[in-house]
């Protein structure tokens, strides 16, 4: 399921809730639930602008290329741990132990 079904998945929710007599007869949970509604719509108009921004990022050049299971970025040099870029987007540059092994100074992450 992603982001976008999520959202709209929540919205439908929303609005069976509202759409019970128990609910529609008590003001104050209509007005509760009209917060949500408003809430649920700017998140997903968030959603949409990140998600369509996304795609501009990876045209541009800024995706990594793997090479000895480490990132390589354009314009870059060393070999970057994939685990740190992936989860908080930065960008840390591995240490060599030996021939074949690298490790992240951040995460601790051994890669080969």
């Amino acid at each position: 399921m992603t982001i976008s079904d999520s959202i709209k998945h929540s919205q439908s929710l929303l609005e069976q809730i509202s759409s019970h007599p128990a609910v529609s007869s008590n003001e104050e949970i209509q007005q509760t639930l009209t917060l949500l509604k408003t809430e649920l719509s700017s998140i997903d108009i968030k959603a949409r602008k990140l998600l369509k921004s996304e795609p501009e990022s990876i045209l541009s050049g800024t995706q990594p290329e793997i090479k000895s299971g480490c990132y390589i970025f354009v314009n870059e040099k060393g070999y970057f741990c994939p685990n740190c870029y992936d989860n908080q987007g930065n960008k840390v540059a591995t240490t060599r132990l030996n021939r074949k092994l690298r490790v992240c100074p951040i995460c601790r992450k051994s890669i080969k």
